[in-house]
């Protein structure tokens, strides 16, 4: 998925052969922010990658059809997956030894890395081609799919091999990797490792409730208690730690350069061609209509420096939003990106996207967190007295950090909604169908703020509740509702 400034921006920027030097620019801005958060030694980029070239084929391609969410042990083709993870085991080691550094730190740049990386996609691409056209793409994420696809196989493996501390020491490291991935620069990084990550719980949580006799109390203790707490070392229940993406901001600053004249006015045929581009991608016949509009807005558009000003002011103003409680007062007033004049600063409107879905994707990556060790920490008190806790009171003195029991959608900063049913059946209309849970049932209130008894629950909580425990897919497959 690319963010409408990536694909804005990729649009523009082939039109030209004259950004060497905000392209050469941009990528040593980027590269310099990783040299400030830790030092080469520190980085994990590159053990990874190595263990990624040396992993065999999956016995499938990954992706929609074949991925971390739909593998478990009664998919089609098990044996293979199983035998996939177990040729791989390996890779457990290296996601070890990542999980255990500061960052990522991948550079930007595809010269930047080794010529075996660079054949094999592994990178960060930001370059400016022979014919002008000035790629922008994150191929090197492909890495961290194939490593949570198996981690998912290797922790259903381990589990069925009565293995259980290896199987989640191995989710745990890959789920500390995908943290740290989601520290990335740019939007399109961020998001989808919030995405992997939020994922990646959530087949924890599929394992933990398949499994949940075989596995012994001790290893869910220390899940829930010592290893999900610390994905980040500091990150609170809220994800205080998680910072919003700074790159975008630097690769627009050049857009806005390159459009601009030497006296600081836009230049009427440089903006045409660029944003006329833009506006006409999969429509051709409106390239000449695009390029007049900007030929017009060019005439009243703000200088660059008043550009680059109100670019300022936008990203400042998420980044407070960012910081503060997420229902302080200052929340419900307009946003500046939502002021921005659309003709005035027509440039800044048209190049960065609204970063409003992911403070919605933060609220869903705690929910999975949180709902993780909450999980965790349920199932360990059944393993140990034969029984659900009719009260989450019960596990909270050995099995759950208490201060993660926290639900990001409720106005009132509270705890999860927690309901115990027994052996009562209720129906729960979910984006798999109708599924019918019993016993604990675990959940944040959703999008919506409002708690609508778990009802209605969706998977990223944009539409009623959304339902951590038990894990809906898993009951989905064993109600025949999903393969």
């Amino acid at each position: 998925m690319l963010t409408r400034l990536l694909v804005s921006l990729t649009a523009a920027l082939c039109l030209t052969g004259s950004l060497t030097a905000a392209d050469t620019s941009v990528t040593k801005s980027l590269n310099d922010n990783i040299r400030k958060q830790a030092r080469e030694e520190s980085t994990g980029w590159e053990g990874l990658f190595d263990a990624y070239l040396d992993m065999t084929d999956p016995p499938m391609e990954i992706g929609d059809r074949f991925n971390q969410t739909t593998v478990w042990t009664g998919m089609k083709d098990w044996k293979a997956v199983s035998d996939w993870a177990s040729a791989n085991a390996s890779v457990a080691e290296a996601l070890k030894v990542a999980a255990d550094k500061v960052i990522i730190g991948l550079p930007y740049g595809a010269k930047n890395v080794d010529a075996r990386f660079q054949e094999a996609g592994l990178v960060a691409d930001v370059r400016l081609e022979a014919e002008g056209e000035v790629v922008i793409a994150f191929p090197y994420l492909k890495a961290f799919r194939a490593f949570s696809t198996w981690t998912a196989a290797e922790l259903y493996r381990r589990i069925e091999a009565g293995e259980f501390d290896e199987g989640f020491d191995a989710a745990v490291a890959n789920a500390r990797v995908l943290r740290h991935l989601c520290d990335r620069q740019m939007l399109d990084e961020k998001s989808e490792a919030m995405m992997l990550l939020s994922e990646a719980m959530s087949v924890m949580r599929d394992a933990m409730y398949t499994s949940v006799d075989r596995v012994p109390a001790e290893v869910y203790r220390r899940i829930a208690t010592k290893e999900l707490p610390f994905l980040k070392i500091s990150d609170t229940e809220r994800l205080k730690r998680l910072a919003l993406p700074e790159g975008d901001r630097l690769v627009v600053d050049a857009v806005l350069q390159e459009v601009f004249m030497d006296n600081g006015a836009p230049d009427p045929d440089r903006l045409a061609e660029v944003f006329g581009q833009i506006q006409s991608q999969g429509s051709p016949l409106t390239r000449f209509g695009a390029s007049k509009r900007w030929k017009r807005i060019a005439e009243i558009h703000g200088s660059l420096e008043a550009s680059q000003e109100k670019l300022t002011d936008v990203y400042d103003d998420w980044w407070r939003r960012w910081k503060i409680k997420p229902y302080d007062p200052i929340q419900s007033l307009p946003s500046e990106f939502s002021r921005l004049n659309e003709v005035r600063y027509a440039i800044v409107a048209e190049s960065i996207a609204d970063m409003k879905s992911l403070f919605h994707a933060r609220n869903q990556l705690v929910v999975e967190i949180n709902g993780t060790i909450v999980g965790c920490g349920l199932c360990g008190y059944r393993v140990e007295f034969g029984k659900w806790p009719g009260d989450r009171e019960k596990a909270y003195a050995r099995y759950i950090p208490k201060r993660f029991d926290f639900d990001p959608f409720d106005k009132g900063y509270g705890r999860l909604l927690f309901d115990f049913l027994g052996s009562r059946k209720e129906a729960v209309e979910t984006d798999y169908g109708r599924i019918f849970v019993s016993n604990c049932v675990v959940y944040a209130r959703g999008d919506d703020k409002e708690d609508s008894n778990f009802r209605e629950s969706s998977l990223d909580g944009m539409t009623g509740d959304m339902i951590v425990w038990p894990p809906l897919r898993a009951l989905a497959r064993a109600q025949d509702l999903i393969d």
